[in-house]
């Protein structure tokens, strides 16, 4: 199958890079930005690639490349629960430590809604954002040689959105809390607030009267143990 990518961000870039072996593949381009996919993806011939693959892609695909191309992409969470934006951020805060990723048909009818083709599952646990994204980046080319390797053996299976969720982006605004807040929350659930917003996300802070900010970077959660 040839293909062309549309991926930025590292743990997405180290997951293309680990299925370039998979001879069931062969990449054409690698999109890296808006720029790049006006100024190359809207000038490929009909023929150019099999399929459009997109990995934690931010911008609208403009209808004429999905009319023209089987346009997939792979999203972080276990659809149809949390379509939309900052899944990854969403799914931690809510106290999930396990849940899968879904690849699906990009559709010209919304965000996060089209057939889903296959799912890998994916471990939340980390303490930190790095390990979460190098999780993820693992689970995702396990997600998509799976794919590439069965691809004329799938059929993609359509959502049932009305059992599923949908959020919108978190803005850089939701990352300031106050100690009022922390103080009335579960320890864990600051844990997982904290860990969900690591970098290279807006951290969370606290601000005081005079405009200084202390960032919570990283956090290390101890359960107690039993005696």
């Amino acid at each position: 199958m040839r293909v062309s990518f549309l991926a930025y961000r590292d743990w997405a870039l180290r997951a293309i890079k680990s299925i370039s072996a998979n001879s069931n593949v062969e990449i054409i381009d690698v999109i890296k930005s808006e720029e790049e996919y006006k100024e190359r993806v809207l000038s490929y011939s009909d023929d150019f690639v099999d399929c459009i693959v997109l990995v934690g892609w931010s911008w609208i695909i403009k209808d004429d490349t999905l009319e023209r191309f089987l346009c997939v992409g792979m999203h972080p969470s276990d659809l149809p629960m949390f379509r939309g934006g900052s899944p990854i951020q969403h799914q931690i805060i809510a106290g999930l430590e396990k849940t899968k990723i879904s690849l699906m048909t990009i559709s010209p009818d919304g965000v996060d809604v089209g057939d889903v083709w296959l799912k890998e599952d994916w471990d939340i646990n980390g303490s930190t954002m790095g390990a979460i994204l190098m999780s993820l980046s693992e689970s995702t080319a396990k997600l998509l040689n799976a794919f590439f390797d069965s691809y004329d053996e799938l059929t993609p299976i359509r959502q049932d959105l009305n059992k599923g969720s949908y959020y919108k982006r978190r803005n850089i605004e939701e990352s300031k809390v106050t100690w009022e807040q922390l103080s009335n929350m579960k320890l864990v659930d600051v844990y997982n607030l904290i860990r969900a917003l690591g970098d290279p996300y807006p951290n969370i802070y606290i601000e005081d009267n005079d405009g200084n900010k202390l960032l919570f970077k990283e956090v290390k959660y101890l359960p107690k143990t039993s005696d």
